[in-house]
């Protein structure tokens, strides 16, 4: 997670907004979390931060790459 921060604030991304990202939800339509797309030069790393911890991120609108990297419930996917 650190080595995406870093690459991100030499890009000077660090405080873009989030703007890809969906929500997981299961077979009964519950969201189980969010799963966001960040952008790095030649591909993209996936964060999911599950429920209902994601709620908290969107209060003011979409969340800043630096709030979802430094978010404690927040995994990188493979």
């Amino acid at each position: 997670m650190l080595q995406v921060i870093k690459k991100l604030e030499s890009l000077n991304r660090i405080n873009n907004k989030a703007e890809k990202y969906t929500h997981v939800t299961d077979d009964k339509a519950v969201v189980q979390g969010v799963l966001f797309f960040v952008p790095l030069e030649k591909f993209e790393v996936k964060i999911l931060i599950p429920a209902p911890f994601h709620e908290s991120l969107f209060q003011n609108g979409n969340p800043t790459f630096k709030q979802l990297l430094n978010h404690k419930e927040a995994m990188m996917l493979k």
